[in-house]
């Protein structure tokens, strides 16, 4: 399972790092949908195994490295939203919702309050306070489904 979770963190990284659909940069707006969409997918089998680990009786310092790579995540997040990405601007099947450009700083603040509860997950598993990081996964998953009500289409989880 640890194989698995470093394999995932290791590709989720590094869609973190795709640059984003510019003029010029050779990286269309579906290609970057595509990279959103798996990263937040990995994130949510990422958020998923941490819930599960401390189910199991886990100490929260066993999971510092996915908590760590989370919270890298969520300061990349917002970048993946570039102009042009939207439902029904690319050939790629989105979910994201126009309110997310409409209402720019309603998004920024959505996206800073997941990565403030992404960091202090972190902060958690790193302090190996095993209680206070299985109460921190709930305020992350609060952040997510909040920004998801207002800024995606459907519901928390994988595209249909």
């Amino acid at each position: 399972m640890l194989g698995h979770l470093t394999v995932l963190c290791g590709a989720w990284i590094g869609f973190a790092a795709v640059p984003l659909a510019q003029e010029g940069s050779g990286v269309s707006g579906a290609a970057v949908v595509a990279a959103r969409q798996a990263s937040l997918d990995m994130s949510s089998i990422i958020f998923r195994a941490m819930g599960d680990a401390m189910k199991a009786g886990r100490e929260a310092k066993s999971q510092g490295y996915p908590a760590a790579a989370l919270a890298k995540w969520a300061r990349a997040l917002p970048r993946m939203f570039p102009s042009g990405t939207g439902k029904g601007e690319t050939s790629t099947n989105s979910q994201a919702l126009s309110a997310i450009w409409e209402d720019g700083v309603g998004f920024g603040r959505a996206a800073a309050d997941y990565a403030d509860a992404a960091a202090r997950l972190a902060a958690l598993a790193a302090a190996n306070d095993t209680a206070g990081f299985t109460r921190q996964l709930g305020e992350v998953d609060h952040a997510c489904s909040s920004c998801h009500a207002r800024y995606k289409e459907g519901a928390q989880g994988p595209p249909k």
